[in-house]
């Protein structure tokens, strides 16, 4: 089990690459990995797993940020794990919090509840309005155009939505996605030329 001293650390190094390392340090202030946190927290209310990993890997899931965009989830690995051990996480557990990190984006299938719901919770934060705010200024900064930003979130968020895992995030990213629908109606009325 991980302690809530640990859990304080894992939060300060997670925000410390998500803020001043990722991106370059163009997003400090960014509050995505506290959204996705109080969303992974809300759907571990009804399964039996170990919440310290679920929020472990809730911190850490986007440290790739710091090496890439758009590339492999553990680009960032040695650095994860120097880190865990150097705050004295089990190697059990670092394995349960990299399998978070790298299933979150669902390239790769979650084979625990664990990373079931880190994925999930990471879903429906890129579901909201902020999640689509966020997801356009990364591809944004990656030097895509509004137009491939468009298509790409058109297709992204519909993808990310079939491979939820939990019940109650499959009913929240219906409920979400019907607003997008709407949204990505609006945009495309005002693409027109």
């Amino acid at each position: 089990m991980i302690t809530k001293e640990q859990i304080k650390k894992i939060k300060e190094f997670a925000v410390e690459i998500d803020w001043n390392l990722s991106f370059g340090g163009k997003s400090k202030g960014n509050r995505h990995l506290f959204r996705m946190n109080r969303i992974a927290k809300e759907l571990t209310a009804k399964h039996d797993v170990d919440t310290s990993i679920v929020e472990a890997g809730a911190w850490l899931h986007d440290t790739n940020l710091e090496k890439t965009i758009m590339g492999d989830t553990l680009e960032n690995k040695e650095k994860i794990v120097f880190f865990l051990k150097n705050i004295e996480i089990s190697d059990e557990d670092q394995q349960k919090i990299i399998h978070c990190i790298e299933a979150h984006d669902g390239r790769i299938t979650a084979t625990t509840m664990e990373a079931r719901i880190v994925h999930d919770a990471d879903t429906l934060e890129k579901m909201g309005p902020l999640g689509i705010i966020r997801e356009t200024w990364k591809k944004t900064n990656a030097g895509w155009n509004s137009e491939k930003i468009i298509e790409h979130l058109k297709t992204h968020l519909k993808k990310r939505e079939e491979k939820i895992y939990t019940l109650e995030a499959k009913e929240k990213a219906k409920q979400l996605n019907s607003i997008i629908d709407s949204f990505f109606k609006i945009i495309d009325e005002q693409m027109k030329e």
